[in-house]
């Protein structure tokens, strides 16, 4: 039976009220990351289970202190990020080794990997190697046309009426949320290995 492994992961970042219609663009507005969160996932052709989590809180520099925005929208506080936080090149080197040293294919619901992007250049890091690169859900899903493709990554669960404790837009919840969906197409055969291996844009 094939069986694949990949990681899964989902990013939170700095935000202000406005600042996603603003798309960032005030002069002080950055997309700090503050929390990395992954799953690394065995896939089968019936089944997704959960083989490790990951999980850092990450310390912003640019905007030290979190807005009452962000924390209310993802949980995290302030506290949170100065007890537990770590700098942005630690959390990118433990999400690399994570990852199989990148030689595991990386998944997100949508585009975090400019997010990972944007702050290697905040952080004048270079983004190490992923050797079968990053790669788009959201747009295998829609591409396939199925049901929730449209949800936030956080949503997805709910709007199946999958059971999952936590807290949306925390992203270990979000990836876990995604997670549980993949298992039920998987297993409603609404999405196959093929579809996550060999799909355009992947």
């Amino acid at each position: 039976m094939q069986v694949f492994e990949c990681v899964l992961f989902d990013t939170e970042f700095t935000a202000w009220v406005g600042s996603k219609q603003r798309n960032w663009s005030k002069s002080w507005e950055q997309r700090e990351l503050i929390q990395l969160a992954a799953v690394k996932l065995s896939v089968s052709a019936s089944s997704v289970s959960i083989l490790a989590s990951f999980n850092e809180l990450i310390k912003p520099t640019i905007n030290p202190q979190l807005s009452d925005y962000i924390t209310d929208l993802t949980g995290i506080e302030q506290n949170m990020i100065d007890e537990l936080g770590v700098d942005f090149t630690s959390a990118l080197t433990q999400f690399h080794h994570f990852c199989g040293q990148g030689k595991l294919p990386v998944y997100s619901w949508g585009n975090d990997l400019s997010v990972l992007q944007q702050n290697c250049k905040l952080y004048a890091v270079e983004l190490p190697e992923f050797q079968q690169g990053f790669h788009n859900l959201q747009f295998i899903a829609r591409k396939l046309g199925l049901a929730g493709f449209e949800q936030s990554s956080g949503a997805l669960a709910n709007f199946h009426g999958l059971s999952l404790q936590g807290h949306i837009h925390n992203a270990l919840y979000d990836v876990r949320s995604v997670a549980a969906t993949l298992n039920m197409w998987i297993n409603k055969r609404a999405l196959t290995i093929e579809n996550l291996l060999f799909a355009e844009g992947r």
